[in-house]
């Protein structure tokens, strides 16, 4: 039986293997009309999004299993589960209204900051996507559950949680919605400035410009 099981997971762990290597290439659009900056966050084995506010400060981001992220249920069944057959999500976000540069990004990724990549964006398509993702606070009978360890509330988001939909390729999805260019599957949190753009910098460092 457990022989069985494992050919028939075989195709799959080696599409994870391959998707291991893959990275993001990220181009950002050019010369939009009304550019804001925003910023990807990779804290090593996923990423989140923080976008400006425009009464000020900034808002991350952040999707991923709801047992794993929120309830911290970190063993290997639950890994398991969360690749192999679909789970329950959630959508996380944090409002930090004192943050206003790229200098202060560490302050609010409590589970550590590996890399910051800023990309410059259409105005109008982050206000959309920063729409888009609070709707579902804001939806009828939501209690947001905060999570002390990444200072994120979150709410279940509808679409479940799996190898398919996992958080590295939610951001991806997000950042395609504002206009930024995705080429590869960044499923492990791999990212790529094209030579385009401005280069990351990382936890500790300024903008290298």
């Amino acid at each position: 039986m457990c022989g069985a099981y494992a050919l028939r997971r075989a195709p799959l762990l080696l599409v994870l293997l391959l998707l291991a290597g893959c990275a993001g290439r990220l181009t950002p659009p050019e010369a939009p009309v009304s550019p804001v900056t925003v910023y990807l966050l990779d804290h090593g084995r996923h990423a989140s999004l923080v976008l400006p506010r425009r009464e000020g400060g900034m808002v991350r981001y952040s999707y991923g299993e709801w047992r794993w992220y929120v309830e911290a249920e970190r063993h290997l069944l639950s890994g398991a589960a969360a690749l192999l057959w679909p789970t329950r999500s959630g959508l996380g976000r944090g409002v930090h209204e004192a943050i206003t540069g790229p200098e202060a990004l560490s302050g609010l990724a409590p589970e550590g900051l590996v890399a910051v990549y800023p990309l410059v964006a259409e105005e109008a398509r982050v206000i959309a996507l920063k729409r888009r993702l609070d709707a579902h606070f804001e939806a009828p009978l939501t209690s947001p559950t905060y999570s002390e360890e990444f200072d994120l509330l979150f709410v279940p988001y509808p679409r479940a949680y799996w190898w398919t939909h996992q958080s590295n390729l939610v951001t991806a999805r997000w950042l395609r919605s504002l206009g930024v260019e995705v080429r590869g599957i960044p499923w492990l949190s791999r990212w790529r400035l094209e030579a385009s753009a401005a280069g990351p910098y990382h936890h500790g460092e300024k903008d290298h410009e």
